[in-house]
């Protein structure tokens, strides 16, 4: 007995050993990807970014973009979400009293000035362009990033915020990357009818999906172990697991009206996904592909493209 109590005893020991190491590796991945520091890592200001300097110097879009932000000032909003904490977005109103909003969700590592050209395009179609920042991301309050699992709670806080100030607005909401995600897991949720459509710019079908796409190329580990450890770590200490993040169940049960864009060159988040999220959605629903933009490229690839769907369908709902 006392020789069968040892093993059990040793068993256990080694049981608890693995299932520490198992969190452990999920938890360092976690932070590595998740983490505040992680996804701040880029320069405060645009332009102090090398890449955004040459973008700034030789693309006049966004120069124009870049310059339209900055000098309008964005007013800094603050906001108390459904779960207690504070949330910001940046807010530039339209010239003149409009009704028209759009709500524009920035991607994983970025933040509303990221967001300018989309923000201006609105804003000279006389739109009020509310900004919101995803969580753990500059302004943000949070101290991990979700991927658009929470930040959509809180995009729906802010469409509420919008409806208080103003019961006729019409609302638009779009985002990009993360942003995109983001915003097809809006219209998943119970939505007022003052939200008339939503635009998805390379979006992914779930967060479990896209870091199974990456987490080859960017941490050079197999899937197996290590995306289940970080799935485990983030269900238990972040409150949210990588496959309920799930654009693609949130757009089979939509009733909001989307536009699907996509790069056909996209492998960040794959071209294919474009098509499956497409397939699923339940709502009145578009698409369009970009050809030869890859991940985030479409607007800046191809602007008259870009711009001519958007404008075309947003203008069948507003």
């Amino acid at each position: 007995m006392a020789k069968a109590n040892k093993i059990i005893k040793k068993a256990l020991k080694t049981a608890a050993i693995g299932v520490g190491a198992y969190y452990g590796v999920g938890g360092i991945l976690c932070a590595g990807i998740l983490s505040r520091p992680a996804v701040n890592k880029a320069p405060e200001e645009a332009l102090n970014d090398p890449s955004n300097m040459h973008r700034y110097i030789n693309n006049e879009d966004y120069r124009l973009s870049d310059d339209w932000y900055i000098a309008h000032t964005p007013a800094t909003k603050a906001l108390i979400n459904r779960s207690g904490k504070t949330i910001h977005a940046e807010m530039i109103k339209a010239a003149e009293p409009s009704h028209l909003w759009v709500v524009i969700n920035h991607g994983y590592t970025s933040r509303p000035r990221s967001m300018a050209k989309q923000g201006r395009h609105f804003y000279e179609k006389g739109y009020n362009v509310l900004m919101p920042y995803m969580r753990g991301h500059r302004l943000s309050e949070h101290n991990f990033c979700s991927m658009g699992y929470f930040d959509k709670d809180d995009v729906c806080d802010w469409i509420s915020y919008i409806v208080s100030m103003d019961p006729e607005a019409e609302i638009v909401v779009m985002g990009c990357s993360m942003g995109g995600a983001t915003t097809m897991l809006v219209t998943g949720e119970e939505l007022p009818d003052n939200v008339k459509c939503a635009i998805e710019d390379c979006g992914y079908t779930s967060c479990y999906d896209e870091f199974g796409e990456q987490i080859t190329n960017i941490t050079h580990l197999p899937r197996f172990p290590f995306l289940n450890a970080a799935d485990s770590f983030s269900k238990a200490f972040l409150g949210f697991s990588f496959t309920d993040c799930s654009p693609l169940e949130a757009v089979g049960r939509s009733k909001t009206p989307t536009l699907f864009v996509h790069g056909t060159e996209d492998i960040f988040v794959p071209f294919w996904m474009r098509d499956i999220l497409f397939d699923a959605c339940t709502a009145e629903k578009d698409k369009l592909d970009v050809p030869d933009a890859g991940h985030d490229e479409s607007c800046e690839k191809h602007p008259e493209i870009y711009w001519k769907k958007i404008d075309a369908f947003v203008e069948k709902y507003i």
